[in-house]
């Protein structure tokens, strides 16, 4: 999700007159539950579109998101109203945009889980690369290094043929392989991750007039109407495990979002966005015990080299201006 251009952390901000007291331990345990949840939500919209097409299950995930939203909203007493429409257009365009990818990578059965949630996982890395030509930001040795890392961590999950002789690592599924091509799915992902990064470029404007449960509840309706139409061009009738997953694709993603938000309340963004990159691991393992999925030595080293090279982007740019990531 994948992943990505989606809700960001809602409930962030503490009144003047609250004083917390940090938890380590229980950040980094809450941030550890969030990106497992994540995950769980990368296996169920995976196992939805086995009966379900990719673009309805977004739109169930969006919608969920939505309801979230404005429960959160209207248990906090805060305005769902937009005040900076333009901005918030186009932080819900993009938005939208990732979550369209995101869902349409995640149909795929060519490209392994673990493989396509890696790939996915390029935002901060991508984000790296554009803050010094948009936000005027200086990138320093560090972070240079962390992009040279994670592009060779791609080129290892996407083993182009010119190096490698061959096309992307196929595998092989409990399922039928369908869905995109493994080489359409890794494009895809890429791109996912690209429109996250400038999704969350525009965050830093719409933070500044809407409030969090704003943003998440325009970009979830957003999304849900844009998904629910191009669902139309493929209508199926989902079976009840498939109905099942979908819902709880957008719950699992509902939660984590809460415990997300938790664990940024309790702690420094440097030290738990980290725990973020669990969701490659834990997606991992979900694809190898529950779809049978076995990436190649290749792929499992790439997928080391993107989470080394995104703990390196995260920890550098935290030190200087702590973001707030958005996931899909």
């Amino acid at each position: 999700m994948p992943a990505d251009g989606s809700t960001p952390a809602l409930g962030h901000e503490r009144g003047p007159n609250v004083t917390t007291r940090p938890s380590p331990a229980a950040a980094l345990g809450l941030m550890a539950l969030s990106a497992t949840l994540f995950a769980a939500m990368n296996l169920l919209a995976r196992l939805a579109t086995a009966s379900a097409s990719w673009a309805s299950t977004a739109a169930v995930r969006a919608a969920v998101g939505a309801l979230v939203a404005l429960v959160l909203a209207r248990l906090r007493g805060r305005s769902l109203a937009a005040k900076d429409r333009p901005a918030l257009f186009w932080r819900s365009l993009l938005g939208t945009i990732s979550m369209l990818a995101t869902f349409y990578a995640l149909s795929s059965r060519t490209l392994s889980l673990g493989n396509t949630v890696t790939l996915l996982n390029l935002a901060p890395v991508f984000l790296a690369v554009l803050a010094p030509i948009f936000l005027h930001e200086r990138t320093s040795g560090a972070v240079a290094l962390a992009i040279a890392l994670a592009l060779a961590g791609v080129v290892l999950v996407v083993r182009p043929a010119f190096l490698f002789g061959g096309g992307l690592e196929q595998v092989v599924t409990s399922g039928s392989s369908s869905g995109p091509s493994s080489t359409v799915t890794a494009l895809v992902a890429v791109l996912a991750a690209l429109s996250t990064s400038i999704a969350m470029m525009f965050l830093r404007r719409v933070g500044k007039t809407e409030s969090a449960e704003a943003i998440a509840f325009h970009f979830s309706v957003f999304a849900a109407v844009t998904m629910g139409l191009i669902s139309l061009f493929d209508l199926r009738v989902p079976t009840l495990e498939g109905a099942l997953c979908m819902v709880g694709a957008g719950l699992c993603a509902g939660f984590a979002q809460l415990a997300m938000t938790r664990a940024y309340a309790l702690e420094q963004a440097a030290r738990v966005s980290g725990m973020s990159y669990f969701s490659v691991v834990a997606s991992a393992l979900f694809g190898a015990t529950l779809l049978d999925e076995r990436p190649g030595p290749t792929a499992i080293a790439g997928m080391t080299l993107v989470i080394v090279g995104g703990l390196v982007v995260t920890f550098a740019r935290s030190r200087a201006a702590p973001e707030v990531p958005s996931r899909p």
